[in-house]
This record gives structure tokens, C-alpha cells and sequence, in this order.
């Protein structure tokens, strides 16, 4: 049997993951060796990041068959920029010249999320909290959508052969409007919460009110500060605690709710029978997000199509090799030959 080798990096605003995988080419299974995670500031230079993940993962990078990146950003002249900005340039295409490093792409960071869905990993129970129990259907538009530091979503589909597409999607920067039906009571809340955003200076006068900013990084301490007037200087983390503990559960409801709209519009725009599959360090920080009745109360608000879209699957990416499986994938129809 032929093992290829493939390096696969999940390359963050913060923080890189980066693992050892083996191809088997006859049964096409992917096993992880070894992965490592790295603080991009305890590096100096992409060359300082590069070593360091050589020598955890026992492999210089040109020693493998493909290199497989997805990265928080935008691949432009060959350089990953991030709108926050990296503490050093990201240079892959010059390093990638230097070292004679093997075939290799740099993808947009939830490209590798939705093709670890193609792979045997999104069956397992360990890996994926499934939110319903509607089946796959293996050819139907698949959707990775997560909440972290921002929003971020990649659309794909499987093909009979084992190839795939890919879409060009953004949800992200959406504005959040008036939901088309819901409860009196959520109507009223959410014309208040947009009324204390612009009053309150939490956004400025002409920053746009998007669904990244309601939900993303600062968004619960946003909402928060909603439901508590004197928490405007706590930190996003100990509002997360509140939340978790149970200390916080207007915030808790509200945020499950937009939530849960923000899942609906999606269903709507990509009507996504292969799934939705949700991901991100909020999401995975806040299960209790996903089993609140505010959840499914925001998707409903939606209404339109409800009966199909409730035939959609939909679930919680918990396995920490997700997007090592999606690089692995991506590397093994892309990169190595024939695709072996």
C-alpha cells in the first residue's frame, strides 16, 4: 500500500495548528500522526513559524508530498493578509520558493471545514453533536459556518467521483433586519437592542450593524451590556463565564436567538440539504447556545419553506481534527497526482 504524506495547517488570526497526516491511496483513509499548536506572536518570522512546526511534527515541509493551508485572511501575490494585520508578513509564496516545498494551496479558512465533511469523520458521534437527526443527503450543498473573531462560511458539494465544488460565499457582513415573523415580544426586544447599539456608541455612528458584529468576538459583551447597564467594562471573557454559569440568561436568550436567525438565513439563502455545520471558538465555547429554545425560536422566525429546511441536518463540529481532515481531503483530490 502507498502512504503520501500531507501537512496540513489551520492558520488562525492568532494562533496556528498545524499536523502530520498519512494518505493511504488504495483506501483512501486519512490518519493524523501528529499535530502541534503554536502562538503566532512566539515566532518571530514565517521562517520562525515554519521551524517550529518542523521540528514538532518530526518533518521539514519539503520532505512532504502536498502542503494543504487554510488561512484566516486573504491570499493575495503571495502573501495571507489579515484586515487586523499579523505581527510579521506572511510570505508563503517566497518561503514556499526557498525551501522547494511540494505542491501546496493556501485556502480561505472554512474551505478545509466543508471538505472534512466529505470525509468518514463528520459520521462519527465523538466528532459532530448533531442538533437534529435529518440524514445527509451525500450529493446536497454542504454548508461550514462558523462564529469565532468573526463569521465565516464556505459552501461546497460532494461529486459522484469524490471531487468537489466550492463556492465563493460571504454571511458574514449581512445587516441583521427586522426578522419577517417572530413574537411581539422579540420584535420589541430586538428594536430596543438595535436602538442601544447607535445610543450607546457600542458602534459608531456609521458602522454598519452586521450579523459579525451582533454575534463575533465582542457580540455577547455587546449584547450584554444591553441587560446590563454597569457591565460595559468587563471583559468578553468573564461574560462568557456569566453566560456558561447561568449567571447571564437574558444575554444567554438574546444571543441563542440571533443565533438562531442568522442559522435560518442561511438555510434560506443556500438551502443546504447536505447540512449546515457549525464551528468556531463561540460555538464551541457555548453548547448551552444550541440546546436554549431561543435557538430554534430565531431559525423559525424565518418562516418561509420551514417544513423543508427542518429536513436539513444540522450540527455542532466538536473534533479538533476537523479541519486537518479538510486539508487532507482538499490535498489528496488537489495536489497529489491523479489524485492518489
Amino acid at each position: 500500500m502507498t502512504i503520501k504524506t500531507i501537512i496540513a495547517w489551520d492558520l488562525g488570526a492568532t494562533k496556528c495548528a498545524a499536523a502530520l497526516l498519512d494518505y493511504h491511496t488504495e483506501t483512501k483513509a486519512l490518519t493524523c500522526k501528529r499535530h502541534i499548536n503554536v502562538k503566532i506572536r512566539s515566532c518571530e518570522s514565517l521562517d520562525a513559524l515554519v521551524s517550529t512546526l518542523e521540528t514538532a511534527l518530526e518533518l521539514t515541509l519539503s520532505a512532504a508530498d502536498a502542503i494543504c493551508i487554510g488561512a484566516a485572511g486573504q491570499y493575495k501575490n503571495g502573501v495571507v493578509e489579515l484586515e487586523e494585520g499579523y505581527p510579521y508578513r506572511m510570505d508563503f509564496a517566497r518561503l514556499a520558493k526557498e525551501q522547494h516545498w511540494p505542491p501546496f494551496a493556501i485556502l480561505h479558512d472554512y474551505s478545509p471545514i466543508v471538505c472534512g465533511t466529505f470525509t468518514p469523520y463528520i459520521d462519527d458521534p465523538q466528532h459532530v453533536h448533531r442538533l437534529n437527526q435529518a440524514a445527509i443527503n451525500p450529493e446536497g450543498r454542504r454548508v461550514a459556518l462558523g462564529i469565532g473573531t468573526g463569521i465565516g462560511l464556505k459552501d461546497g458539494i460532494l461529486l459522484e467521483d469524490g471531487n468537489f465544488w466550492l463556492g465563493t460565499n460571504e454571511m458574514g457582513h449581512i445587516g441583521v433586519i427586522t426578522p419577517p415573523l417572530t413574537e411581539d415580544v422579540f420584535v420589541k426586544r430586538h428594536q430596543a437592542l438595535m436602538h442601544f447599539f447607535r445610543s450607546e456608541a457600542l458602534l459608531a455612528e456609521n458602522e454598519a450593524l452586521t450579523f459579525e458584529k451582533l454575534l463575533a468576538n465582542q457580540g455577547m459583551a455587546r449584547m450584554h451590556a444591553f441587560f446590563d447597564r454597569g457591565a460595559k467594562h468587563k471583559t468578553a471573557e468573564e461574560i462568557g463565564d456569566l453566560v456558561r454559569d447561568g449567571k447571564a440568561n437574558e444575554t444567554l436568550a438574546a444571543f441563542a436567538w440571533y443565533t438562531g436567525l442568522l442559522v435560518g438565513t442561511v438555510q434560506l439563502s443556500f438551502m443546504p440539504d447536505g447540512g449546515i455545520w457549525l464551528s468556531g471558538g463561540v460555538v464551541l465555547n457555548h453548547p448551552e447556545v444550541f440546546s436554549h429554545p431561543d435557538f430554534f425560536r430565531g431559525i423559525h422566525a424565518s418562516p418561509a419553506y420551514l417544513n423543508l429546511r427542518e429536513q436539513f441536518p444540522l450540527g455542532i463540529l466538536c473534533g479538533k481534527a476537523h479541519a486537518f481532515m479538510g486539508c487532507g481531503y482538499y490535498a489528496s483530490k488537489r495536489l497529489l497526482p491523479c489524485g492518489d
